[in-house]
């Protein structure tokens, strides 16, 4: 007695051998005859079925025909035809668009659409003339065989003067100081950085080191930090001024004065270094 899966297999086999002529041959059509017609799975032909592609007929829970002409025309009627991007375009201009589609597809046409130019507005900030001495330094270079004296590297003045090389560049930019190239290094006549040094002191005022204290000079004599140097010129009223590069510096005969009378008056207060 054979299993149920040997049955199911010679059944299989059996549908196999049925050629596509015998097929055609009957008027009615079913679900496996049109499956092997087409060479898809029996499931593809029921999804045809349900999608209205293909008419059936159900007869009974079990059985379900398909009348050979209605398989004919379903063949006939969805014939393929290739159609190129344009047609696929018109077709999509053809239909009309929802309300939300249209809304947005009219907000994105706007947005595309090129805006007017603004008018040009000036520069803020306008060009400063010529005579200005933050202009430029192009003027400044002159030749090597033009300069007979000693000269200055970059690195050199800006290890004797305590300059970074932007600092040195709007001085040089302002006192229009000559610059030769030598041997790949930007080198400046001495006298000149000289005299351009002594005036900018000049310009900022006396040298601070006369009467002035900078904030170093007082960690540097006593030995204390920099909020302590703050703290005690705040405390006993010593005079204090901001200067270039925002450095404070302590007028020398107030911080003197008050520091004796502390000394005087507390066993704690560091006495400076000799």
């Amino acid at each position: 007695m054979q299993t149920a899966t040997a049955v199911r297999q010679t059944t299989a086999r059996a549908r196999k051998r049925v050629s596509e002529k015998e097929i055609l041959r009957h008027e009615f059509l079913t679900i496996a005859e049109v499956a092997i017609l087409l060479r898809v799975s029996e499931r593809t032909v029921y999804n045809l079925i349900y999608q209205g592609t293909l008419r059936a007929t159900k007869v009974t829970s079990r059985v379900t025909i398909i009348p050979k002409d209605d398989f004919c025309n379903m063949i006939k009627i969805n014939e393929y035809n290739r159609t190129t991007g344009s047609s696929r375009q018109q077709g999509k201009e053809d239909k009309p668009l929802s309300l939300p589609v249209a809304k947005t597809v009219k907000k994105a046409a706007e947005q595309e659409a090129p805006k007017p130019r603004r008018p040009r507005s000036k520069p803020k900030s306008e060009l400063k003339p010529s005579t200005d001495y933050k202009q430029s330094v192009k003027d400044t270079f002159i030749d090597s065989s033009e300069l007979t004296e000693p000269v200055y590297t970059m690195e050199e003045i800006c290890k004797k003067y305590s300059y970074t090389y932007g600092r040195f560049y709007n001085l040089r930019m302002r006192y229009s100081i000559p610059c030769v190239k030598m041997d790949g290094h930007k080198c400046f006549p001495r006298k000149a950085v000289d005299e351009a040094m002594a005036s900018e002191v000049e310009r900022l005022g006396k040298d601070l080191s006369e009467d002035w204290y900078s904030c170093f000079d007082l960690m540097k004599k006593y030995g204390i930090g920099k909020t302590q140097v703050r703290r005690f010129a705040m405390t006993h009223g010593v005079r204090m001024k901001k200067m270039y590069n925002r450095r404070m510096y302590y007028l020398k005969a107030d911080w003197d004065e008050a520091r004796k009378k502390a000394e005087d008056g507390s066993t704690s207060t560091k006495k400076g270094r000799g």
